[in-house]
């Protein structure tokens, strides 16, 4: 997937096959969410989501929640 921040900046964020139920209803296309607890990975490989340096990780231990005060618009 792609999370994009408020002020636009796009990264490539993946959930581990064995985490996919735990978070699968926390995910929705649209949504604004809080991320914890995560790690950050350069990002390799030829097949690139995003042209950012780096992506997400997801772990047991991820926290979503929901945002508050996050922008209805944000920067193409």
């Amino acid at each position: 997937m792609v999370i994009v921040d408020k002020e636009g900046t796009r990264i490539h964020a993946s959930v581990g096959e064995q985490l996919i139920k735990k978070f699968d209803d926390k995910l929705r296309e649209g949504d604004a969410i809080v991320l914890q607890l995560f790690k950050v990975y350069d990002a390799t490989g030829e097949y690139r989501t995003t042209p950012h340096p780096y992506k997400i990780g997801f772990f047991h231990t991820t926290f979503i929640g929901i945002a508050d005060d996050f922008p209805s618009a944000v920067p193409e």
